[in-house]
């Protein structure tokens, strides 16, 4: 299909609903009664202003400064305490930023004169603000109501931002000054309103909370409901540093009684570090933010009283608060904010500060039991929902009375549909997914990829080559199984450092096609510079086992390990069968998928993200090629599209001695607001790709965003629903009342849910130069997530924006091999580039090393 305009306008739109092209609703597949976690609201009036004020506040003779969210919603509060008149007739709610809202103009607080407020800080001494608002300008809800009909009755028209901005200030409003606060939209009671909190280890625990955002969908029926969700975040325990030691450190009482070692005590500096802390030796209240942990201990660590004299911690303590004798005066002291001060605090007078939430990544065992503790049934999970929704009365919230909107205390119910699933064709056969899950036993894989010459590497000195040659046996038995070549290793040896052992084998043994890996554990950096080596230095395909695995040789374990080193090494395991592909596969196509990895939210000072676009290579879309390149830190866009969309399509040329008649992007990672700035770049440098091979050369482009992070849940009946669970089954499609009005977007679960409740994948198309229709993009959308070389179940996304993802994690892994390689030195931006770069100058880059 050639592009819908020749000239890409300036601010592209996504294509809407239309009964002509078939894209209003799709028809396939059997319906299904379902609930969802959207309850309708109810507008008894449009006809209201929305006033925005603008708020500066300042501390006398120093102007405004950068305070704190939680501080600036105190202060607010204090204007409202200190100046009740102002706010008889319309309350104002507050961002705890630059903006409030209204329903009506307060004169006092309209043209930015200044009010006084005083509060308490943490030292609990009170301390000065002062207020100015100013109305910046104002809005009708009537806008919004014509927009919403616009929208029902399928017409283009970009809702108004602004309002619906403005709208979710007033909703989070209330909640915000009752519960801890984690983003925008989430909300978190401190004192088990919701439910127990439950320990994760490491000082850490969950608490429940909820998610609640005012959705536009302009239905006619309905066009606004309240979006609600059980959520979950990671809070520091209430308790004694000591006690935080304790499960941190794996300190008993004595260790108290000594100072630290520097390796422990960097350890300790690490996990305090910026946390809060109450003292628990003052009389006063007060609240201490960590700085670091000092090298002494109170008997040892001083400090300059005044000029000239200095004490130690201990003897101002002795002096100063004689009811507190310090027990362990040889433990590390903690030297408190701000630095223009010294401030030193024994570690066993500080308490953790209740309410903390945890900003640094959790290991792999506290996100386990995160993961766990978190889940909960569908039928569990709406049910909380709606006791959110009764205990919170969001209808009798002030603001909400006055914007005359009352939510309803049930769910929305709807109908869906559940697809068919694809036919999957293997080498002997079609095989048809049952409940998301396919019987690949005893069948050989549809291509079967040839091995023969290949190596393995042991770096567990505690497995045995007796243990080794156990697992090999299994392996090679089962490959010939399943339809794979695979010669005996020319060469099993125990490994010391990759770096010394790969090129040993690569010039010992000519044509190595793979290296198998025996790995202790996942600690450590081994596993990076194994993949560095064999990733980038000589592009040869390697496949990490852990020896636990190793040593007991499971059939699914095996069979696990094969399917990805049969997709690593250019076979295919299976393939959609005809009937699935017809409208995708008939003609010359690339299915792309991309994705962006951004650096951990403690970890945001200026490490680059990591942009990875994959491309199919066969006319099966199971073979893919990676492009990766480094970017900006945090920027979602990516930058370099054009090249890498170059590079993938000559690599398709070369590959099929065909150019692809159509380019389908899965594009995961993109938020809602992004959108329309990512498609007006990305799609624009597809097409400057294309035009830099060929001027005449336009390929029609189906670009669809691929979204895993929202809050919709699909709830069904329980005799509808699948396994011990009774998730929605694979196939569950919605693509209406819970969905955009006019563009066209779905909803769909494509996976079996095991554990809690399903989260569907939200499909929204941007853009569509092949006029497909409905159907065929939901049926298409559902087919690729059948086509995963890592398992035998249909996964949650398609499998290009899957494989994209674990190419950007990959160079991630990349990028770490190098820095610890380098010993802690700091190399050039120019030179982190090129240790994350994939692209067509590494022989490995056409081949799936990312599996």
């Amino acid at each position: 299909m050639p592009w819908i305009s020749e000239v890409l306008p300036e601010n592209p739109k996504p294509p809407i609903r239309s009964k002509d092209k078939q894209t209003v609703a799709g028809t396939l597949g059997r319906v299904i009664k379902l609930k969802a976690n959207y309850y309708p609201i109810t507008v008894k009036s449009w006809d209201k202003h929305l006033f925005h004020y603008d708020v500066v506040i300042e501390e006398p003779n120093r102007g405004e400064m950068d305070i704190p969210k939680k501080k600036k919603l105190m202060i607010f509060d204090g204007l409202k305490m200190r100046y009740p008149q102002f706010f008889k007739e319309y309350n104002l709610a507050y961002d705890g930023m630059k903006s409030a809202v209204g329903l009506g103009k307060i004169p006092e607080l309209s043209d930015g004169r200044a009010h006084q407020v005083h509060i308490s800080g943490d030292s609990g001494k009170k301390s000065r603000y002062i207020l100015k608002l100013r109305i910046v300008n104002t809005h009708s809800l009537k806008d919004l109501e014509v927009a919403l009909k616009k929208c029902s009755r399928a017409e283009c028209v970009e809702l108004p931002s602004t309002i619906f901005q403005m709208l979710g200030i007033m909703f989070r409003h209330g909640p915000s000054t009752h519960f801890s606060c984690v983003g925008q939209n989430s909300f978190f009671p401190l004192d088990g309103e919701l439910g127990p909190s439950h320990d994760i280890g490491g000082g850490k625990e969950i608490k429940p909370g909820f998610f609640g955002s005012i959705r536009p969908f302009g239905w006619k029926h309905c066009p606004l409901f309240l979006n609600l969700d059980v959520a979950h975040a990671a809070f520091y325990k209430e308790e004694s540093v000591l006690d935080f030691m304790k499960e941190t450190l794996d300190f008993r009482e004595f260790d108290f009684h000594d100072t630290l070692e520097d390796i422990v005590r960097l350890k300790l500096e690490k996990n305090l570090k910026g946390m809060k802390v109450k003292v628990t030796h003052s009389p006063v209240n007060r609240t201490y933010k960590i700085i670091r942990v000092m090298n002494a201990g109170a008997r040892d660590q001083e400090f300059e009283m005044e000029p000239g004299k200095f004490i130690t911690v201990e003897k101002y303590f002795k002096d100063t608060y004689p009811r507190t004798k310090l027990q362990y005066p040889y433990l590390n002291v903690i030297r408190a904010a701000p630095e223009t001060r010294t401030i030193y605090l024994p570690i066993e007078c500080c308490r953790i500060q209740k309410g903390q939430r945890v900003t640094k990544s959790l290991n792999d065992t506290e996100k386990s039991q995160f993961i766990r503790s978190a889940a909960k049934f569908p039928f569990e999970r709406l049910r909380q929902c709606s006791i959110i929704n009764r205990k919170n009365n969001f209808s009798n919230d002030p603001l909400m009375r006055q914007l005359e909107f009352t939510v309803s205390d049930r769910p929305v119910e709807m109908n869906g549909r559940v697809l068919p699933a694809p036919n999957l064709k293997m080498k002997d056969g079609t095989v048809l997914p049952e409940k998301g899950v396919w019987e690949a036993w005893n069948r050989e894989f549809f291509k079967g990829a040839t091995i023969e010459t290949w190596a393995v590497i042991n770096y567990d000195k505690f497995t045995a080559q007796k243990d080794v040659w156990a697992f090999l046996n299994s392996l090679l038995k089962m490959a010939k199984e399943r339809g794979m070549i695979m010669n005996d290793p020319v060469k099993i040896m125990d490994g010391n450092a990759p770096e010394k052992d790969f090129p040993k084998i690569m010039k010992d043994f000519k044509g190595i096609q793979m290296i198998l890996v025996n790995l202790p554990s996942k600690k450590g950096d081994k596993y990076g510079r194994v993949k560095k080596m064999g990733d980038r230095e000589f592009s040869v395909v390697t496949q990490c086992i852990l020896s636990k695995t190793l040593k007991n040789p499971k059939p699914a374990t095996v069979n696990n390990v094969l399917l990805k080193i049969n997709g690593k090494m250019g076979g295919v395991n299976n393939t959609l069968g005809r009937e699935s592909s017809t409208f995708i596969l008939t003609s010359p196509v690339m299915i792309m998928g991309a994705d962006v990895n951004h650096p951990p939210a403690d970890d945001r000072k200026g490490t680059p993200s990591l942009a990875a676009v994959v491309g199919s290579m066969d006319c099966f879309a199971s073979n893919y090629a990676a492009q990766v390149r480094q970017q900006i830190s945090c920027k979602e866009i990516i930058q370099d599209l054009k090249e890498m969309t170059r590079n993938l399509l000559i690599a398709f040329f070369r590959k099929t001695g065909k150019k692809p008649e159509r380019l389908i992007m899965f594009r995961d990672g993109v938020s809602e607001s992004q959108f329309y700035t990512v498609l007006g770049y990305e799609l624009k440098a597809m097409r400057e790709a294309c035009k830099s091979l060929q001027q005449d050369y336009k390929p029609g482009m189906t670009f669809i965003v691929v979204q895993k992070r929202h809050h919709t849940r699909l709830f069904c009946d329980d005799k509808d629903g699948i396994g011990r669970s009774k998730n929605v089954p694979p196939g569950t499609i919605v693509d209406q009342i819970i969905t955009h009005p006019s563009e066209i977007d779905f909803y769909l679960c494509s996976h079996q849910g095991i554990l809690g409740t399903s989260k569907p994948t939200h499909y929204r198309v941007l853009w569509d130069d092949n006029d497909m229709t409905m159907d065929q993009l939901q049926s298409m959308s559902y087919a690729m997530c059948h086509t995963y070389s890592r398992c035998t179940r249909s996964v949650s996304i398609p499998a290009p924006a899957y494989y994209a993802h674990l190419a950007a994690y990959r160079a991630k892994v990349h990028g770490g091999a190098y820095e610890q390689r380098e010993e802690g030195k700091a190399g050039s931006a120019a030179d982190i580039s090129k240790a994350v770069q994939m692209d067509q100058n590494f022989a490995i880059h056409n081949k799936m090393y990312f599996l």
